[in-house]
């Protein structure tokens, strides 16, 4: 009788884990190799990275007003999606003799959802300040702002469309991060910069 009792106990609990938020990630099998990559291979100390939003929800859903909040704490989202970034782009994060410092914020990682006349528009947009500090002499090389933006219409109640927008989003940002020449030339003034 009491096994009776517990499972719908059990069963509403395993729902409610289920729905508390968007499982919102940056997926490994789509990180490749980029400009990142060009620099030397950098033994990279990554901190815990800040969120500096001044509300823990990423948006507003238009029909029940609820809140729409990650699974995961965001700043712990955009730190795996950097580990897997500068992994793929041959670099290692490391906790002690790092060659490169990096310090991030997330300042915007937000969902709108905009009802329209057939279905919404989703727009996701994710911000990440990023900081550059040589590991060896403490000099900053580079402060710089990454953006990934992304715009789908599908359906109101559509339970993909919310999750394809933000990781595509924050794909963009990591993208953007990947790309960026200057931050290339950042990890390979390291070497110059402790020599001397």
């Amino acid at each position: 009788m009491r096994r009776l009792l517990l499972l719908p106990a059990l069963l509403l609990v395993a729902g409610c884990a289920s729905s508390t938020g968007l499982d919102v990630g940056y997926p490994a099998e789509g990180v490749n190799r980029a400009m990142l990559a060009s620099s030397p291979p950098r033994r990279v100390a990554l901190g815990p990275v800040t969120d500096r939003r001044r509300e823990a929800r990423i948006g507003v859903a238009p029909e029940s007003k609820k809140d729409i909040v990650t699974r995961r704490p965001v700043g712990d989202i955009v730190r795996a999606a950097l580990e897997l970034e500068l992994g793929a782009n041959g670099h290692a994060v490391a906790a002690d003799r790092a060659d490169v410092a990096l310090a991030a914020d997330v300042e915007e990682f937000r969902l709108d959802v905009i009802p329209g006349y057939a279905g919404a528009q989703y727009v996701g947009k994710v911000v990440i300040a990023l900081g550059v500090t040589d590991g060896h002499t403490g000099l900053r090389l580079l402060d710089r702002r990454y953006v990934g933006i992304h715009r789908r219409q599908a359906d109101a109640d559509s339970e993909s469309a919310p999750r394809e927008v933000m990781d595509t989003a924050l794909a963009r940002a990591m993208h953007d991060l990947a790309t960026d020449p200057d931050l290339v030339r950042a990890f390979a003034r390291v070497s110059t910069a402790a020599a001397r």
